[in-house]
C-alpha cells in the first residue's frame, strides 16, 4: 500500500458508506463481513443491471487498499461476474475499477463495475442514465438467487 494524495473532500459524505451502513438494501445482492454487491444507480440503457462490489470498509481507490482485502474482492468480482453472465441474458461481462479523476474515479470509496455486455451494444457511445428502482430491485433479486 502506497501513500497518495486524497482527491476526497474534507466535507464529503460517501454514499457507499451509507450504502454499507443499511441504506438502499432492496438493492443489495450480497453481503458479508468484508464486501457487499449493490445494483448500481445509473447505468447505460443498452447495459442493465450494472452491479457495483463495494469494500464495506472506506478506502478510497485500489492505492489506499490492503492486500487481504483485494483478494477478497477479487474473489468477489469474479463471483459477480459469472452470476450475471448466468443469470443474465449477456453475451459477455466488463469488469471496470477507475483511480483518481484521471482515471475515471468520481466517488471515493474504492468500487469495483461488473456490466452486462452484449454484442454490438456501443457501451462506451451511450450516456448513463438513472436506473429506474423497480428495475434495480428486479436485477438485485436476480443476482442475489445466483450468489447464494
Amino acid at each position: 500500500m502506497i501513500e497518495l494524495p486524497s482527491h476526497e473532500p474534507a466535507d464529503y459524505r460517501c454514499p457507499f458508506c451509507t450504502i454499507a451502513g443499511g441504506a438502499e438494501s432492496e438493492f443489495t445482492a450480497w453481503r458479508d463481513e468484508h464486501v457487499l454487491v449493490q445494483i448500481s444507480l445509473h447505468w447505460n440503457p443498452v447495459n442493465p443491471g450494472k452491479a457495483l462490489v463495494i469494500p464495506l470498509a472506506h478506502h478510497e481507490n485500489v492505492y489506499a487498499l490492503p492486500d487481504e482485502l483485494a483478494g477478497r474482492i477479487a474473489h468477489m468480482v469474479r463471483r459477480v461476474a459469472v452470476a450475471i453472465r448466468t443469470g443474465y441474458p449477456c453475451d459477455g461481462v466488463t469488469v471496470r475499477q477507475n483511480n483518481e479523476p484521471a482515471g475515471g474515479q468520481d466517488v471515493w470509496h474504492l468500487h469495483t463495475h461488473v456490466t452486462p455486455r452484449y454484442i454490438g451494444d456501443g457501451k462506451y457511445q451511450g450516456v448513463p442514465v438513472r436506473a429506474d428502482d423497480r428495475e434495480r430491485e428486479h436485477y438485485a433479486s436476480r443476482l442475489r438467487e445466483r450468489l447464494r
